[in-house]
C-alpha cells in the first residue's frame, strides 16, 4: 500500500565549512513514493549518512544535481555507481544544471562522461524547463548564486507538492515560483539579517514566504551554514514571522506528507 511521500534528510548543513566540519551533515535528501526513490544535491559523507541511517544506496532511481558546487554533487558519481548496479547496469535518470552535466566557462562538469555513460537516461533543465517522471512533475526554478546557471526545482505529485529552493540569495521569483507547494524546502544559511551573496538569510526566505498569497503548510530549514549554531531558536524566529511551521533539517529528519497531511519523524 503506497502510503504518500517520504523525505528523508541526511543533514541539514551547506557551504565549504559544514562540508569540511561536517558538524550537521551535507548528504542532501531522498525523495520517495514507494515507487520512485529520488537523491537530491548528494554532497560530501553521503553513503557514510546513509550507513548510518541504515538507507540502501542501491534503491536509488533518480539522481537531481541543482549546481556545480562540491557541498552538492561530491558524491554524485558515488550515487551512480550505486544506481547502476556497481555500473554493471545502464538504469537511472541524471537531472542536473547545465554546469554539472556539461560545464561552462566558469566550472568544469561535475560528473564525468563515464558516470554519465552508464545512466540510462539524463536531462539537463534550465530555468522552467520541466520533465515527467511516472505521476512526477519537477520543474526547474530560478535562483541568484555563484554559478549562474543553478536551478532549483517545485515537485508535483499525486501527494503534494514539494519546493527546493537550493542555493539562491532573495529574488523576487522564489515567491511565485513556490507560491501554493505544501512543503518548501529553503536553503538558508545565515541567521537573522546576515546577509552573504548567493545565498539567503532567516529574512530573506521571511521575506519570500511572507510575499506569498498561499504560504506552505510547513519550512524545512536546510543547507545551514556554521554560524547557525542554533538552528531550533533560528526556526522558531522564522516561525514566529510568518505564520507556519518550521523546522530545521538535521541527520534523519523524515517528512511524510500524504494528501497534503505532514508527519515529522526522526531516524536517529
Amino acid at each position: 500500500m503506497n502510503l504518500g511521500f517520504e523525505i528523508t534528510f541526511l543533514g541539514g548543513g551547506g557551504g565549504r565549512w559544514e562540508s569540511i566540519t561536517q558538524n550537521k551533515g551535507t548528504g542532501g535528501f531522498r525523495i520517495s513514493d514507494g515507487k520512485l526513490i529520488a537523491h537530491v544535491d548528494p554532497g560530501p559523507g553521503t553513503l557514510v549518512r546513509m550507513n548510518q541511517l541504515n538507507i540502501n544506496p542501491w534503491k536509488t532511481d533518480i539522481l537531481f544535481v541543482s549546481h556545480c558546487h562540491p557541498d552538492h554533487y561530491t558524491d554524485a558519481e558515488s550515487i551512480i555507481e550505486a544506481m547502476t548496479k556497481g555500473m554493471t547496469k545502464k538504469q537511472g535518470l541524471l537531472i542536473g544544471n547545465n554546469s554539472v552535466l556539461n560545464g561552462n566557462k566558469r566550472f568544469e562538469k561535475g560528473i564525468s562522461a563515464y558516470h554519465q555513460s552508464r545512466v540510462f537516461e539524463k536531462i539537463v533543465l534550465k530555468s522552467g524547463d520541466f520533465s515527467k517522471v511516472q505521476n512526477w512533475k519537477i520543474t526547474a526554478t530560478s535562483t541568484k548564486h555563484n554559478d549562474p546557471e543553478t536551478i532549483g526545482f517545485k515537485l508535483e505529485t499525486d501527494f503534494g507538492t514539494i519546493g527546493y529552493t537550493s542555493d539562491s540569495e532573495y529574488i523576487n521569483s522564489l515567491s511565485s515560483d513556490f507560491e501554493s507547494v505544501d512543503i518548501l524546502i529553503a536553503n538558508v544559511i545565515r541567521v537573522k539579517n546576515q546577509k552573504v551573496p548567493g545565498h539567503m538569510c532567516s529574512n530573506d526566505i521571511i521575506e519570500v514566504l511572507n510575499s506569498m498569497t498561499k504560504k506552505p503548510k510547513l519550512l524545512v530549514m536546510y543547507h545551514m551554514g556554521m554560524k547557525i549554531t542554533e538552528p531550533d531558536l533560528e526556526a522558531k524566529y522564522i516561525s514566529k514571522n510568518t505564520g507556519i511551521s518550521v523546522e530545521p533539517a538535521k541527520i534523519g529528519l523524515k517528512v511524510n506528507l500524504d494528501n497534503r497531511y505532514i508527519t515529522l519523524e526522526y531516524l536517529l
